[in-house]
């Protein structure tokens, strides 16, 4: 038996565009001799549709996509969908056979955690889905699941097991799975653990794309009987991945390097951002540090040279090798290069001020004019030529609140707001070494981090030990006495754990960013902005 698992890029709430796709993968698939053409979780609408699912006439015109979908089809097609009962929605899986719908499944286990809110908008299934068909004269059970019904450790129900105790020969999980970074593994895991219990094979079929902060891997797989990789399919690229159920297994998990892999989902989340809100240019504020330095490599793989462009914002404490280094990084990249000094703006400002600063030291208000006089004047390349700004900020920086709000901070696209200032640099080197050649300055990685918003100012923090108690406080959500406990000096992990605290409102108002890490600042982590919980109650 020959099974075509399509992980495609559907754009949330475009009917008209995913239904094209879906068609025009079916067809493919099947000239390529599939006995069964399989689609991932609700890809007529897009994922996640969140309140979408309310907007008068989205469920009605997905159902219609459905029905015109399924009746072109000849052999089985198995693809996700919404399906309304009454009041009631449910996140389920049609089957689709010679123009009739021959089966229907309601996904049981509805993810609300992290970045899941399933539960707010559907009704759970209530019966493991067992589809029985007949493949050349003989009848065949397929276990039909959605997502997180394969997840079902942490849930009174266990759907696999419940589905091989109904007969199932075979099952197909169709699924809608974010990125992070160790997914695969974590993924593989798990279907070896189901393998080795159920006894069958097992086939999982995953979206790819980006869709807000959201990126979606695909790397669809089948698994035999046996436990053997029988197919992996590409990430962060569509494909057909055709499984043949009678051959034997010679497919090896394919991985690569940890930055290969976060570069890449970056740039995916890039382009699929400016494709599906229909921008074509993008405008990066080039400091001559790192973090500009990268996002504007990854602006650059994702758009294409001549689609970005780059401007540095001098000031009176701009150093030389700010310029230079941007002019080289802009020059290596091929794009787009432009010098605004600011200096004299940054002085009409102060001088309105002063009557209302008089008798006060200078302090961080001056400096933070800098930066907002560099906002305001690329929001202003953005209006004018219609480019969007991508913000430069990394997770370290917005973490601890070291950006200025409408300054550094403005943007239409957060690129590495998930990267710590440890990966920026990890990643950096990685784009020059797989480049064979200097992309980003080498003085851009050795010199000291620096806003150059003061006279000699370097940045406050020392990343190599900061960035990993942030990340730990953060995408652990290890308490601070724990990490105390493995050896952490206390004043600095309490100020830490302070600084992330009190910056949640500067967060709150942050453009939106991409997703690589387990826990992002984004629709996964809500935490209350007035919040007096201090982290020293274990004292």
């Amino acid at each position: 038996m020959k099974i075509a698992l399509c992980q495609i890029n559907p754009t949330v709430g475009h009917f008209e565009y995913n239904s094209k796709k879906m068609l025009e993968y079916y067809r493919r698939a099947v000239k390529q001799g599939a006995d069964l053409v399989v689609f991932p979780e609700l890809i007529t609408t897009g994922y996640p549709p969140q309140d979408l699912l309310w907007e008068a006439g989205f469920v009605e015109k997905n159902i219609e996509s459905m029905i015109s979908i399924g009746r072109q089809t000849t052999v089985p097609m198995i693809f996700g969908y919404v399906r309304q009962a009454g009041h009631h929605l449910f996140n389920s899986a049609a089957i689709w056979r010679d123009g009739a719908q021959v089966y229907n499944y309601d996904k049981i286990l509805l993810p609300t955690y992290d970045v899941f809110d399933e539960d707010r908008y559907f009704r759970p299934g209530n019966k493991p889905g067992v589809w029985s068909c007949d493949h050349n004269g003989k009848p065949l059970k397929i276990g039909i699941q959605i997502c997180e019904d394969l997840w079902d450790e942490n849930y009174d129900c266990k759907v696999s097991q419940l589905q091989r105790e109904a007969g199932a020969e075979l099952i197909i999980n169709i699924s809608a799975s974010p990125y992070h970074e160790g997914r695969l593994l974590d993924r593989m895991r798990l279907f070896e653990e189901k393998v080795s219990t159920t006894k069958v094979p097992f086939l999982y079929c995953n979206l790819v794309g980006a869709q807000d902060e959201l990126i979606f891997d695909g790397q669809s797989m089948a698994i035999n009987a046996d436990g053997e990789l029988l197919a992996q399919g590409k990430a962060f690229e569509e494909e057909i991945v055709l499984v043949d159920l009678d051959q034997p297994a010679t497919a090896q998990l394919k991985t690569v390097p940890r930055e290969e892999e976060l570069y890449r989902a970056l740039c995916l989340g890039v382009q699929d951002y400016f494709r599906k809100t229909g921008h074509r240019e993008a405008v990066i504020g080039l400091s001559g540090g790192i973090d500009s330095s990268l996002v504007a490599c990854i602006a650059t793989d994702a758009l294409g040279a001549r689609n970005v462009h780059g401007i540095s914002l001098p000031s009176v404490y701009s150093s030389d090798h700010s310029l230079s280094d941007a002019g080289r990084l802009s020059k290596n990249l091929g794009i787009d290069y432009k010098v605004i000094p600011i200096q004299e703006i940054v002085e009409v400002y102060e001088s309105t001020l002063k009557p209302y600063f008089a008798r006060m030291e200078r302090d961080v208000t001056e400096e933070n004019i800098q930066a907002r006089v560099r906002g305001n004047l690329l929001m202003a390349l953005s209006n004018k030529f219609n480019w969007l700004v991508l913000s430069t900020g990394n997770k370290t920086e917005l973490a601890l609140g070291y950006c200025t709000l409408y300054g550094d901070m403005s943007g239409g696209l957060a690129v590495i707001s998930d990267l710590s200032k440890v990966d920026v640099y990890a990643l950096s080197r990685w784009v020059n070494k797989v480049a064979g050649k200097e992309r980003i300055p080498e003085s851009c990685l050795t010199k000291p981090p620096s806003a150059e918003l003061a006279p000699d100012q370097v940045d406050p923090f020392d990343y190599e030990v900061v960035s990993p108690l942030v990340d730990a406080l953060v995408e652990e959500r290890k308490a601070p006495r724990e990490l105390i406990d493995q050896g952490a000096d206390p004043e600095t992990v309490y100020h830490l754990y302070h600084l992330i605290r009190i910056n949640e409102y500067k967060r709150r108002q942050a453009a939106l960013g991409l997703r690589v890490s387990p826990k992002a600042f984004g629709v996964g982590r809500r935490i209350p902005i007035v919040n007096h919980f201090n982290g020293k109650r274990d004292r």
